[in-house]
């Protein structure tokens, strides 16, 4: 993103983490599905070191801590990473850019992108850098909201008729699954794994008006996972792949 970009997006969450004391999108069911599907996708054999990108609140770190030696969580809000800390003073979190990762290369075993990249214009320069601090043989692993989903196209597609701005950051929009797998190839991932994803029950959405009916969306989103529909349809996209072990 350009400057104008990232301070417009990380002004949207600052005022929206001050005003609200916290982002957690999801109910507890969410975050252990997402959990699940990362501890199906990485597989880790051993403890990780592990950097979490838009972690926000902390919230994601549940999907993670469980797999975790050591947790470092980087987010573009300051307020957000201001009230991580307080919250988990034994993991480290750090006000940063995902496209510009403060930290050496090889310093990682996995990369996580927590619903983030979406909120990236041209998030390929952030696979990149995930690439370069991920250690050789290391994984990268994203979740971001998948444009199949009917919710998704119908709601939060720029390009649709019902979009509406509330609630939705300056350049947040979801993706296509084939994009993410492409640009996940183009910055040099390989044996790249790809699930889209349901079951991912919402606490609350924007505008207000939309939770009238959360409770008919999450338990929709419940039956298409175990119809399989999830599959192609689910709310979500996760993405994982491999740096090579001899780079």
């Amino acid at each position: 993103m350009n400057d104008s970009a990232v301070e417009k997006e990380s002004d949207y969450f600052d005022k929206l983490v001050a005003s609200r004391g916290d982002f957690n999108p999801f109910k507890t069911r969410g975050w252990l599905t997402l959990s699940r599907r990362f501890t199906d996708m990485v597989a880790p054999r051993e403890p990780l070191t592990l950097l979490d990108v838009g972690c926000g609140t902390g919230q994601s770190r549940q999907i993670y801590i469980q797999h975790c030696r050591s947790y470092v969580g980087i987010d573009l809000s300051a307020e957000a990473v201001g009230l991580a800390r307080t919250r988990f003073p034994d993991s480290l979190f750090v006000h940063a850019d995902a496209c510009q990762l403060p930290f050496g290369a090889g310093a990682f075993d996995v990369v996580a992108f927590s619903s983030v990249l979406h909120h990236i214009d041209y998030y390929l320069p952030a696979l990149a850098e995930a690439r370069r601090v991920l250690k050789p043989g290391g994984c990268v692993f994203a979740y971001d909201p998948n444009l199949l989903n009917p919710a998704m196209a119908l709601f939060r597609s720029p390009r649709s008729p019902l979009y509406t701005r509330v609630g939705v950051s300056p350049n947040e929009r979801p993706l296509m699954p084939g994009a993410l797998r492409q640009t996940f190839s183009a910055a040099g991932f390989e044996s790249i794994r790809q699930r889209c994803q349901s079951d991912i029950p919402y606490r609350a959405v924007a505008p207000r008006l939309f939770n009238a009916f959360i409770g008919a969306h999450n338990i929709c989103d419940w039956m298409m996972e175990y119809s399989f529909l999830g599959r192609v349809f689910g709310v979500f996209t996760v993405t994982c792949g491999k740096k090579s072990s001899g780079v």
